[in-house]
């Protein structure tokens, strides 16, 4: 009998069968290979759309893009180095294309470099670089490094994206914007990519961006194949935004380059709540991706628990769809917690969710104000309107292009709040508190970063450098809350034009030189003349400011030393343009 048992028991179960071990699944940093133990852990069977879609992920994660050269020949990766740079796809290099990609690779001494390249490469003499003269002269080279060493300069190049600045025409532009939006490197946009650009903020359904990426795929892959190319892409966007000027054009080309998405879709996954709950150490090992959508997925109070778990004080998590689940007030407060826990989270579907429905509560309480689940979904719309806010600058260049009024007057109950308790019961604060306050509270009231809580500088707010106004308009050595706010505005006035001299360097340096002539000198007082003429002939949107925020950066304070005192040669004197950018970086 023990044999004939023996002989007829049941398998083990296999949660991970081969066929789901796709190629790619336990490349570096795998994010599968985490999916894949959660599975063996929970005793759930790996789902292949999971798969497909973490494997996709850790390819685009990975720093170089090692997948696009896999299996090629040296001869091969250089051809793919060459269209890579190639960006209008003319079948030579031009010069702003060069400087576009060696921008990338290394700021420094950019137009020396390509100068150099064109000299040693272009053999016709027509400042171009053809495919036969980029191989020609890349060949030796290329024989010269052994393969790691070869390999490593390919896949930097196909890693490096162009500065669309130094790229002259719309074409090119869109050429380098549609790149960036080609996040796998295959050459074309598949669905997957439309549904990224789709998601925005206005509308952050993966469902209907979905839908939306469908009908814009239809409309244009003009040949039908299921993908869109670049030259596809490039004519369509160079239709729709025709009657955009350059300078709204350009704005508009940097604005899709600087944003990043990417979208976890499991809602046609059937995953159930063990499923759900195997994906998550995955998504929680991705410290980059910023929607994902678990719709539909049977989600229960306990997976939702998970869900909070795992996700909590994600970096860059902005979505969740958790629709059409069966979770009830026990799974809510799950998810009021994540979403306090997660600031940059700020949009949560829970449509078609039992709590929702209004009959999943059965506390004796017959008191609808007083329901639980209504509590509980106030508590979680309201860490959502939170997050929504505007969110505090992460860096010197987002707080230049803050709205300091705006931002006060949308966060006016937080900021108050901090003011008053540094304050204290007078309503005013002196500068050895607000230098303590700043230093201590900035990260509790979640509204100023220490970024802008260091460009929130005491000895300027009180007037204790030199050549800067103080504040305290009354002089009692105090600040009321509406002088702190004017000094936020007036301070960043300042930060704006330093970061647009800086981002504008080559243009500022053009009209320095026009108006300085032969003598190479110039005074700061001519200069902000200039460059007024400049703002008013160019319009202000061009440099990010407007002429009274340029003079009160551009003026004779620049010429005070670091003692405070002015030169010697007075206020009036003339300085090089080495000398006046290296005072005006300083001033940052």
């Amino acid at each position: 009998r023990l044999v004939v048992a023996m002989a007829v028991a049941p398998p083990t179960m296999e949660f991970v069968p081969a066929k789901k071990k796709v190629a790619g699944w336990d490349s570096k940093d795998s994010l599968c290979e985490v999916y894949f133990a959660s599975c063996e852990r929970l005793g759930c069977t790996a789902n292949s759309e999971v798969v497909r879609q973490l494997v996709r992920r850790a390819k685009l994660l990975a720093p170089l893009p090692t997948h696009r050269i896999e299996g090629m020949s040296r001869a091969e990766m250089l051809n793919l180095a060459f269209d890579h740079m190639d960006l209008d796809g003319s079948g030579t290099l031009s010069i702003p294309e060069l400087v576009g990609f060696a921008r990338g690779l290394n700021p420094i001494k950019v137009h020396g470099d390509v100068r150099a390249m064109i000299k040693q490469m272009d053999k016709d003499g027509d400042n171009k670089i053809s495919r036969v003269e980029y191989l020609d002269a890349m060949r030796p080279i290329a024989d010269a490094l052994v393969d790691e060493e070869f390999q490593l300069g390919i896949l930097e190049t196909l890693a490096s994206v162009p500065d669309i600045d130094d790229l002259p025409d719309r074409e090119s532009k869109l050429a380098a914007v549609f790149r960036h939006l080609d996040v796998d490197g295959s050459g074309s946009l598949d669905q997957d990519e439309l549904v990224a650009i789709f998601m925005d903020g206005a509308d952050p359904d993966p469902a209907e961006a979905r839908r939306n990426a469908e009908k814009q795929l239809e409309w244009l892959d003009t040949d039908a194949d299921g993908v869109v190319s670049q030259v596809e892409f490039v004519e369509a966007m160079l239709f729709l935004h025709a009657y955009m000027s350059d300078e709204n054009f350009h704005a508009h080309c940097e604005e899709m380059m600087r944003e990043h998405k990417h979208v976890y879709d499991f809602s046609n996954a059937f995953l159930g709540p063990r499923g759900v709950e195997a994906a998550l150490p995955a998504l929680a090992r991705d410290r980059t991706f910023t929607h994902v959508s678990f719709r539909g997925c049977g989600v229960r109070n306990a997976t939702a628990a998970k869900i909070a778990e795992h996700l909590a004080g994600h970096p860059t998590l902005r979505y969740l769809d958790v629709g059409s689940n069966p979770i009830s007030e026990g799974g809510v407060v799950h998810l009021a917690t994540l979403v306090e826990k997660t600031p940059s989270l700020r949009d949560a579907r829970v449509d078609g969710c039992h709590f929702t429905r209004g009959f999943s509560d059965v506390s004796e309480n017959l008191n609808p104000d007083a329901c639980v689940s209504k509590q509980n979904a106030a508590r979680l719309a309201k860490a959502l309107a939170t997050n929504r806010l505007p969110p505090p600058p992460s860096s010197e260049e987002e707080l230049a292009a803050l709205d300091v009024e705006a931002f006060l007057f949308k966060r006016r109950a937080e900021v108050k709040a901090l003011f008053k308790n540094i304050a204290g019961d007078d309503g005013k604060v002196s500068f050895d508190a607000l230098r303590f306050g700043l230093a201590t509270l900035s990260s509790e009231w979640n509204a100023l970063s220490k970024h802008l809580a260091a460009f929130v500088n005491p000895e300027r707010v009180f007037g204790r450098v030199d050549g800067v106004e103080t504040a305290d308009l009354d002089g009692d050595g105090l600040l009321s809350y509406a002088e702190f706010a004017r000094a936020l505005v007036k301070e960043t006035a300042r930060v704006k034009v330093i970061a647009a001299c800086k981002k504008r360097r080559v243009q500022l340096k053009v009209v320095f030189y026009a108006l300085a002539g032969d003598g190479g000198r110039l005074s700061a007082e001519r200069l902000a003349d200039g460059v007024e003429g400049v703002l008013v002939e160019q319009a202000e949107d061009h440099w990010g400011f407007s002429v009274e925020e340029m003079r009160s950066v551009i003026n004779r304070e620049l010429f005070r030393g670091a003692t405070g005192e002015f030169d010697e040669e007075g206020p009036d004197a003339e300085l090089t343009w080495g000398e006046f950018y290296a005072r005006l970086a300083a001033l940052s």
